[in-house]
């Protein structure tokens, strides 16, 4: 019986000295207390709430001689039917207030984290690009793409990914294996750009790379043994990079693409003028 008033909407306590009472009559709060194994002045604003719920009343008495009556057990029905009409009125408010809360939530929005560990991991994080409704922006490394556990992933990828249409950019740091990466490029070049940036401007991004896309930010530590991929959502923090990117993106225009890195690969120094 305890379970069945605790789901109608009584908490516990209420639950128990609501119980009591019916088997007790009227009685004293200690009486009440003892009998439903609630302490004295629990039992006080207990028994007040069900006096405003209507399921108990004074019986006789005033302060520490008042008596305490639960009402008839009928009377829950009428208790159920106000609380589903206070939902219903709590529920309408809420609807009208949804516009309001869904504006704040927007402007409170925090960025959700996500961590993919190892090689397996690697890969999962840039699976998950293949979801991208809009370009892919990149600025990274190729080094560690050359190696057997991820060259031959990354060139299906990269297929998979041009069959999919989607367009991508990168800024690469002028290394000979990075610059091969994307000259003898493993699908069609159709969705993808590149321009190159002296590698001694860059040489911090080694063995990793960063892509931006939608209201994503995608970190690849790609150097050996500590693969680790990290997926960062926030269309704030993602449009912040993408800004940061198209800076970086002019400034790279005097280092074109294919045609620089052959150039680049023929002298063999990858020092380029300021």
């Amino acid at each position: 019986m305890l379970n069945l008033l605790i789901k109608l909407g009584l908490d516990e306590n209420e639950a128990k000295i609501y119980l009591a009472l019916l088997e007790l009559g009227p009685a004293l709060v200690t009486e009440i207390g003892q009998k439903a194994d609630v302490g004295r002045t629990t039992c006080y604003d207990v028994l007040e709430r069900l006096v405003k719920h209507n399921l108990v009343t004074y019986a006789s008495g005033q302060a520490a001689k008042r008596k305490y009556s639960a009402m008839p057990p009928h009377n829950l029905v009428g208790f159920l039917e106000r609380k589903h009409r206070q939902q219903e009125k709590q529920l309408v408010e809420l609807k009208e207030k949804m516009p309001e809360l869904k504006m704040l939530y927007k402007e409170t929005e925090r960025p959700t984290v996500k961590f993919f560990e190892g090689v397996e991991g690697v890969k999962s994080i840039y699976a998950e690009t293949l979801k991208a409704k809009g370009e892919i922006l990149s600025v990274g490394d190729c080094e560690e793409w050359d190696t057997p556990e991820l060259s031959v992933w990354g060139a299906n990828y990269n297929r998979q990914r041009s069959k999919l249409k989607i367009k991508e950019r990168v800024i690469i740091p002028a290394g000979e294996k990075t610059i091969n990466w994307f000259i003898d490029y493993p699908t069609t070049k159709k969705y993808t750009e590149f321009r190159i940036l002296p590698k001694e401007k860059i040489n911090y991004l080694f063995y990793s790379e960063i892509n931006i896309y939608d209201d994503k930010v995608v970190i690849a530590l790609l150097k050996r043994p500590n693969r680790l991929g990290i997926m960062i959502t926030s269309r704030q923090f993602a449009n912040l990079l993408r800004a940061l990117f198209e800076m970086a993106w002019l400034a790279a225009e005097k280092y074109p693409g294919e045609k620089y890195g052959k150039e680049l690969l023929k002298k063999k120094n990858f020092v380029q003028p300021a």
